[in-house]
């Protein structure tokens, strides 16, 4: 089995350090594996994606010593494959059309909100007959595609960061919405939402490992559901500590600098960036070393030693630590140690 794994960002802002440290470990694992390192643009919000945020996650990634394989590949070129895919789910029974309308659902959320419950679908379009979706029809309403999910299910996974992994399915907020209402006359389905469209996208690509940030565990509970009701194999999936601020908080822009291209433009070199980011969750197998190029770290590169908790960024000056010295502006040749 060739090991194939990808990076998939959306084109929503510039490439962000937590996205870029998600792309060194699987460039390290794709290369230690001898495998495919994938990029896939993850364009479908069609709103808040831009070009310009394309080009500055692939020059950043090259900036960074980062090469891929296959790709880039964009979804809003494959809505194809995701209403083939629904049209498959609801073909074998495991999804359905959806009438609810948002004034019903925003009343559901303020009664379990009001008993102290977490909010949840309850499921009523379930099972509607064919005379009910007809005056859901004639009433104008446009359905949404629902995945069912069964509350009795435990989704169980050998994490191989976290070990194994135990999500109930009562958890998971009732049936997922997988594709909006059809937004155009004659149109079968709306936008394909992100569960469904970034499974798709897996099995055709023929992903064999997911390394990806812990804050998508939940998803990866959903999406076990969705392979397996498409008939396809489920890939090995790697859940990677956050990058935190001094905080303790998830990373985020009011932190500070967040952005590779902010690094770049302070002068900072892309070896001591992907060196410090491979450091953030990764520990070498000789712990004392803290200066390798990219392929010395392929070379010893594990998941086994990838770190389940947070990682603080302690502020842009830790990354000159990296080398024992600040390397702001330094010549390249600090490699040379």
């Amino acid at each position: 089995m060739t090991v194939r794994v990808r990076l998939a960002p959306s084109p929503t802002g510039n490439l962000h350090i937590g996205t870029a440290r998600t792309a060194v470990f699987n460039w390290l694992f794709a290369r230690h594996q001898g495998g495919k390192f994938i990029l896939r643009i993850e364009d479908t919000d069609k709103e808040r994606s831009r070009p310009e945020y394309t080009d500055n996650i692939q020059s950043g990634l090259t900036w960074l010593g980062l090469d891929w394989d296959e790709g880039p590949f964009f979804q809003t070129q494959r809505i194809d494959f995701y209403c083939k895919a629904i049209q498959t789910l609801l073909d074998r029974g495991v999804a359905y059309r959806s009438y609810t309308s948002p004034e019903e659902l925003e009343q559901m959320r303020e009664k379990q909100k009001a008993k102290n419950q977490a909010p949840r679908y309850d499921n009523r379009d379930r099972d509607l007959s064919a005379e009910q979706q007809a005056a859901y029809e004639a009433q104008g309403r446009k359905p949404v595609i629902r995945f069912k999910i069964d509350d009795a299910r435990e989704i169980v996974w050998n994490d191989l960061v976290r070990g194994e992994v135990v999500w109930k399915g009562s958890d998971l907020g009732g049936d997922m919405v997988v594709a909006r209402a059809a937004e155009t006359e004659g149109q079968e389905f709306g936008q394909p939402l992100y569960n469904l469209a970034v499974v798709v996208d897996d099995i055709d690509m023929q992903i064999t490992h997911v390394i990806r940030g812990e804050d998508h565990i939940a998803n990866t509970a959903k999406q076990i559901l969705l392979y397996e009701a498409l008939g396809a194999n489920v890939p090995e999936f790697a859940h990677t500590p956050l990058i935190l601020s001094q905080e303790g908080r998830k990373l985020s822009k009011r932190d500070g600098v967040t952005s590779i291209d902010e690094f770049r433009k302070m002068g900072f070199l892309p070896e001591a960036m992907a060196n410090y980011m491979a450091l953030l969750g990764w520990t070498p197998p000789d712990s004392t070393q803290e200066i390798f190029t990219l392929a010395e770290a392929a070379e010893k590169f594990g998941l086994e030693r990838v770190n389940q908790a947070g990682q603080n960024l302690t502020g842009i000056n830790s990354i000159g630590l990296t080398v024992n010295t600040c390397i702001k502006c330094q010549p390249r040749s600090w490699l040379n140690y």
